[in-house]
């Protein structure tokens, strides 16, 4: 195993599924050995694979409530080299279930622990909170990217996003380490990004890739598929493959 790395940001509409599931593709499309977890209720991430339905039960949701092992609930995709845990709208009853139970903090972790020479990389889509579930997934991983929009909002949120992995680090993870934040929708020569920018290299590390706006994103999760997919030569495209590129060089 190379990384298990979790993408996380408890704000909504960041980009965070549209870069786990661009970065486990691009991953994937160097030959490696992939496995995408949807941990996010509302299953964004799972539906752009249309062979791996949830429709048969076997979810992610199934790992936390009944312990179903991994190995189990894993399904592959049609994308070579890249397997996929799907969510299901159940998930939203994790923290319920997992609240007070001694080890509700480590199930992932553990179940991924069974799986780990499967693997070279595991890409965790995290829910847009910072839950039971998403910390699990802080447990399990060994870095945490942060993909962030150019606006007040993302500044507030960051110190709830490094307060939680401090806790993570001192209870739990002491793997656990930042990779970086990722700005999407990214808008170079507006006033809002020269200013932002700066007051969020004082707390992260910043990817040099950025990732610009485009109607193809949406027209491709439409469709069911991955920028790669659907428009290969596109302008944010690129971005993500110079993203992975960045990623790939932390695989050690």
């Amino acid at each position: 195993m190379k990384q298990t790395l979790c993408i996380a940001n408890q704000k909504g509409g960041v980009g965070k599924t549209t870069t786990s599931v661009h970065l486990a593709v691009g991953l994937a499309r160097k030959g490696e050995r992939v496995l995408l977890i949807d941990l996010d209720a509302q299953s964004n991430a799972s539906s752009v694979f249309t062979e791996p339905s949830t429709k048969n039960g076997k979810d992610s949701f199934l790992l936390f409530s009944e312990k179903v092992p991994i190995r189990e609930l894993i399904t592959p995709t049609r994308i070579s080299g890249l397997s996929l845990l799907p969510a299901s709208s159940k998930l939203s009853q994790i923290d319920v279930l997992l609240s007070g139970k001694m080890d509700g903090f480590f199930v992932l972790k553990e179940a991924l622990e069974t799986v780990a020479n499967d693997f070279d990389w595991i890409v965790i889509d995290c829910p847009p909170s910072l839950s039971l579930i998403t910390m699990n997934a802080f447990v399990a991983a060994t870095g945490l990217i942060v993909p962030l929009q150019i606006s007040k909002f993302s500044l507030d949120g960051i110190e709830a996003i490094l307060e939680a992995k401090n806790h993570t680090v001192k209870r739990f993870n002491p793997d656990l380490k930042i990779l970086g934040a990722l700005l999407t929708l990214f808008q170079q020569r507006t006033t809002m990004s020269q200013t932002v920018v700066p007051m969020i290299e004082e707390h992260l590390r910043l990817f040099e890739s950025k990732i610009p706006p485009s109607v193809a994103v949406e027209e491709a999760h439409l469709l069911n598929q991955s920028l790669y997919e659907y428009q290969p030569k596109n302008k944010t495209t690129k971005a993500y493959q110079q993203f992975t590129d960045e990623v790939y060089s932390f695989g050690g």
